[in-house]
């Protein structure tokens, strides 16, 4: 089962911040044991505490306890889970959402309002001087022994050999080397669980990189060869294992800062060390046309300076298509939405590209013929389109088609000669490029399109290669679904209502998106912003990189 768990958190500020995860799992586990899919550190919780699973086309929860689990308020052993439901454990809170496209189940998770630490805390009893006239002392020699025997002498022992190990981490009486995990175990890493020596391959010492290579196919931030000072960085210097709370990537501010606020002097970066007052302008990455008609080249830009270099060959007016008051269309006037033409990915992350067949066709059609306007030319060919409009009135001349509405040359009784196809080509040729004449320059193509006349070519019109630039930021990880909120629409950081060109660039300076996103550290910020980190936004390995090559010990 494809599972979104979505967490959901709240800042110093007050604002709500969220993250999503995909898991791949049969079911989602609930508990306060380490290897349950949701942990959660409430004693009033039980280890195994409940399960939801799929069953019979439902999805339904199962708790092991007498207790249960809240469901809408009420308190429950088993039952089936639909969206709108509220699951209540121990002091958190569990929301079934509505599955987005690609996963067949979702969840929220998020903290009780009311929740306080007192679940928690630790009741400690008054110390005595002593047990059944056992002082102090001795009991703390024979505790010492003990510990020593227990937590160190017999967990050793899974070290000498690995039969040895399999015999001592199976049985549930002797005590394993389980003991000495300074943290949880992270959910990544549980299959692995009871094989401490895949990570740890020499007792007492570092888990090396060459560890983690050997699932990890990773690729890093800078060539090694470039950078000397991170490729002295081992893995387990930002993925930390074994600690609380059980998460793999190091979100700190200083991990990017103390690299990137003090950058060698050939490097060409500027430096960023916090998003609110020390981060460079945006750059963006456009595709540009080349030297050749269809050549293109993706540049990376300033922001301020893509205003005016973005050229798609496209003509295209916002201001007109989401007007306030509506535009005409085949269908009558209608006021067109954002989301019509510009469509979510799954997962909500990126857009998917705006295409002709799937966003345009439906206002712009590319019908010629008023008596058959089902009949269009193709698009995106334009020797197939006079191709197109010759074997159409090819057909109707001779009578061939099957919808035919005049028969000129053909005549019943009669077989064609050479002469009458010659004369019905001729002819069916000029009136296919008359036709063609009013689609390329007045009627659909130079709408939208760059169209010019030409002489030198068996087709008299050009008509510019449009490209669209998609990704205007891939070294960012940017969701347009987590800022799809009531307050924040599309038009809150893009202004179509008043862009008349294609070459508008519609994306918000630094400035707009320090309006809520501000420094690493809460306490620099107003209300109106959220803790913003680096690794919010950025990731730490790009593919293009290569396989990471930090040193090994």
């Amino acid at each position: 089962m494809r599972i979104l768990i979505r967490f959901i958190t709240k800042n110093a500020a007050g604002g709500v911040e969220y993250s999503d995860k995909i898991i791949e799992a049969p079911a989602i586990t609930i508990g306060r044991a380490t290897d349950q899919i949701l942990q959660i550190r409430d004693r009033r919780v039980h280890l195994q505490h409940a399960r939801i699973e799929p069953e019979n086309g439902d999805v339904r929860i199962a708790s092991t306890t007498l207790a249960g689990v809240s469901v809408n308020g009420r308190s429950q052993r088993e039952t089936e889970l639909k969206p709108g439901d509220v699951i209540e454990v121990g002091s958190n809170v569990l929301r079934v959402i509505q599955a987005p496209e690609g996963a067949d189940f979702a969840i929220s998770f998020e903290l009780r309002d009311d929740a306080t630490s007192e679940h928690v805390e630790q009741s400690w009893t008054t110390p005595t001087s002593g047990i059944s006239g056992w002082s102090k002392r001795r009991i703390s020699w024979v505790l010492l022994v003990a510990v020593l025997v227990l937590a160190f002498a017999l967990p050793a022992t899974t070290l000498l050999h690995p039969s040895l190990a399999k015999l001592v981490r199976g049985s549930s009486l002797l005590p394993d080397d389980g003991l000495w995990l300074a943290g949880p175990l992270h959910n990544a890493h549980s299959s692995t669980a009871a094989e401490c020596e895949t990570c740890h391959v020499n007792a007492f010492q570092r888990v090396p990189d060459v560890a983690c290579m050997e699932c990890h196919d990773a690729s890093r931030h800078v060539a090694a060869e470039t950078s000397p000072v991170l490729g002295e960085i081992r893995c387990a210097t930002c993925h930390r294992e074994h600690n609380e709370p059980a998460e793999l990537v190091n979100r700190h501010q200083d991990l990017c800062a103390d690299c990137h606020t003090a950058l060698p002097d050939d490097i060409d970066l500027q430096p960023a060390g916090d998003f609110l007052d020390a981060h460079p302008d945006f750059r963006v990455s456009l595709n540009l046309p080349g030297p050749g008609e269809t050549e293109w080249n993706i540049e990376h830009i300033r922001l301020a300076d893509a205003l005016t270099a973005n050229r798609s060959n496209l003509k295209f007016d916002h201001k007109v298509h989401v007007a306030a008051e509506g535009i005409l269309t085949p269908d009558g006037k209608r006021v067109i939405e954002c989301a019509e033409c510009h469509v979510p990915e799954t997962g909500g992350a990126r857009m998917l590209p705006v295409t002709m067949d799937d966003h345009c066709s439906g206002c712009h059609t590319l019908s010629f013929d008023p008596d058959d306007p089902a009949r269009v030319v193709p698009h995106g060919d334009p020797a197939g389109v006079v191709q197109a409009l010759v074997e159409y009135y090819s057909a109707r001349l001779l009578g061939e088609g099957p919808d035919v509405v005049e028969q000129r040359v053909r005549r019943p009784g009669r077989a064609l000669t050479r002469e009458d196809r010659d004369r019905a080509a001729a002819e069916a040729r000029q009136q296919a490029l008359a036709v063609a004449t009013d689609l390329f320059e007045r009627q659909a193509c130079s709408n939208c399109h760059e169209v010019s006349r030409r002489d030198d070519g068996e087709l008299p019109w050009h008509v510019e290669p449009v490209k669209l630039s998609n990704d205007f930021f891939p070294h960012s990880d940017f969701s347009h679904a987590a800022h799809d909120t009531e307050v924040t629409g599309c038009d809150s950081c893009h202004d179509a209502q008043n862009s008349e060109a294609a070459e508008d660039l519609l994306i918000p300076d630094i400035d707009g998106c320090r309006e809520c996103h501000g420094s690493g550290f809460a306490n620099r910020n107003n209300a109106q912003q959220m803790p913003s980190t680096c690794v919010m936004c950025h990731s730490f390995h790009y593919d293009r990189k290569g396989v990471y090559g930090g040193s090994t010990p």
